[in-house]
């Protein structure tokens, strides 16, 4: 199934990967949905990065 995720959803799945949209966007099998985002997405990722990493207490490969 392929899915548009807005910036502001894959960042709140990327803070909170224990809400429904979490799970899903976050540990969801690779052949079971296709996500699709504007490139734009990359670029915030990158700009909040050590934010991201602040609050998700993640490592580099795993929010990338």
């Amino acid at each position: 199934m392929k899915i548009v995720v807005d910036t502001n959803i894959v960042f709140s799945a990327l803070l909170n990967s224990s809400s429904l949209i979490g799970k899903i966007l976050v540990y969801s099998p690779e052949d079971c949905f296709s996500f699709y985002s504007c490139s734009y997405l990359w670029e915030e990722i990158l700009k909040h990065f050590s934010k991201l990493q602040k609050y998700t207490k993640l490592d580099n490969a795993s929010v990338l």
